[in-house]
């Protein structure tokens, strides 16, 4: 069974290579297609949102973390999916 402490080591492990694509992806940007950037712009939002849900999960007990996990899960996959687009994208600029 998995235990609340588990799901949130998940959660900030996904959230952390996610930062890590989030850098890369930051200074590639810079000769990026306006295309790229309001993609980048929206998924900023998403990530900001499910940081602090995150966050504020290892901090609070008060919401249930079964709960935030499945809502935070299905934020990780989209800004992945995004992310990947992005990366695709900047691809193609450097051909």
């Amino acid at each position: 069974m998995t235990t609340s402490k588990d799901l949130k080591e998940s959660l900030e492990r996904e959230l952390e290579l996610l930062q890590k694509a989030r850098d890369e992806l930051k200074v590639q940007l810079n000769l990026a297609k306006k295309e790229a950037r309001e993609e980048w712009n929206k998924l900023e939002t998403k990530y900001q949102r499910v940081e602090s849900e995150i966050k504020s999960a290892a901090s609070s007990a008060k919401e249930p973390l079964k709960e935030l996990s499945g809502s935070a899960k299905g934020l990780l996959e989209e800004l992945k999916r995004g992310y990947a687009r992005i990366k695709e994208e900047l691809k193609g600029l450097s051909n």
